[in-house]
């Protein structure tokens, strides 16, 4: 799975990526050496995808524009954006020699832990995913408190502690409850034209009916009366991705995590996620992660 270069899931129930000029947790992620063109090939963050699991991105500097299901937003230093599981986005960085930022990728299961602690931070969530809104601009103060924190979880994770100890968690659970905590900053517009209410209906009715195998361009332009060569370019123009292709990504990302589950056979998720048969589901699979679904079990199962 190491070798998978666009898996957008966990190998633990979190990771920290911390760049800044003085400070840099991995080599992932640095300044590429092939051309900007062909970078969006070999690097998954900077290419539309979604995960099973939340991701939080904290800006520090450098030229960004992030896209979120439909939102774009020109990110400046303090900006935090969050991105909950199965949201399609993508990075667009111009400037990679001054590009900083922290990348926080969280499981399901552990946000549901942190989430059962701080009703407010629940609250927070549902907010930032029913308005359409994905940045916060934090305070000084605040920024300066969770850059701290993922330093130390940062730290402690290079000298070998256990992902899964309390004190990460427990520093994570503070660096949330500061991101999520509404006092702590201020919401940062999206670039893009005024909300589109039928937008967000469209968004909200493909995820309510992600799994249903009839649920296609022809019947969700139907659904909303709109002629679906119409439909097909106000959809792409809207998310920056083809209505197939969005679709796609996220019913993946619902396979990927059944696939961790380990409780049904991959025939039974390929059905499960809305993919007419299990061949079509294999072919699409590996040819968008690079990995095919039974190997990939088996990686979970070691």
């Amino acid at each position: 799975m190491i070798d998978s270069t666009f898996m957008p899931i966990l190998n633990e129930n979190f990771e920290v990526y911390y760049w800044s000029k003085k400070y840099h947790s991995h080599d992932w992620g640095k300044k590429p050496l092939t051309s900007l063109e062909n970078y969006s090939e070999i690097e998954p963050l900077f290419r539309l995808h979604s995960h099973d699991a939340m991701e939080i991105l904290v800006f520090l500097g450098g030229e960004c524009e992030f896209f979120c299901e439909g939102q774009i937003y020109s990110l400046t230093k303090g900006d935090v954006v969050i991105i909950p599981p199965y949201a399609v986005h993508k990075a667009e960085v111009s400037d990679f020699d001054n590009y900083e930022r922290i990348v926080s990728t969280i499981s399901k299961s552990l946000l549901a832990e942190f989430l059962s602690i701080s009703p407010f931070m629940s609250d927070s969530i549902i907010y930032h995913k029913t308005q359409g809104s994905y940045v916060v601009h934090l305070h000084s103060q605040n920024l300066q408190e969770i850059l701290s924190l993922f330093q130390e979880i940062s730290n402690r994770i290079k000298n070998n502690s256990d992902p899964n100890s309390f004190s990460l968690h427990y520093l994570l659970f503070r660096a949330m409850e500061i991101i999520l905590n509404p006092a702590s900053g201020e919401p940062t517009k999206s670039v893009s034209s005024d909300t589109d209410q039928r937008l967000h209906s469209i968004i909200e009715y493909v995820e309510k009916h992600l799994t249903d195998p009839e649920m296609n361009l022809d019947n969700v332009s139907n659904h909303f009366h709109l002629n679906k060569y119409y439909f097909s370019h106000y959809f792409k123009n809207h998310m920056k991705v083809p209505f197939y292709r969005y679709v796609l990504l996220k019913r993946l990302a619902t396979a990927v995590a059944f696939i961790q589950q380990n409780e049904l056979s991959i025939e039974e998720i390929a059905i499960k996620c809305g993919f007419q048969d299990y061949s079509s589901f294999y072919r699409l699979f590996k040819k968008e992660y690079n990995l095919s679904p039974k190997n990939l079990q088996k990686e979970f199962r070691k």
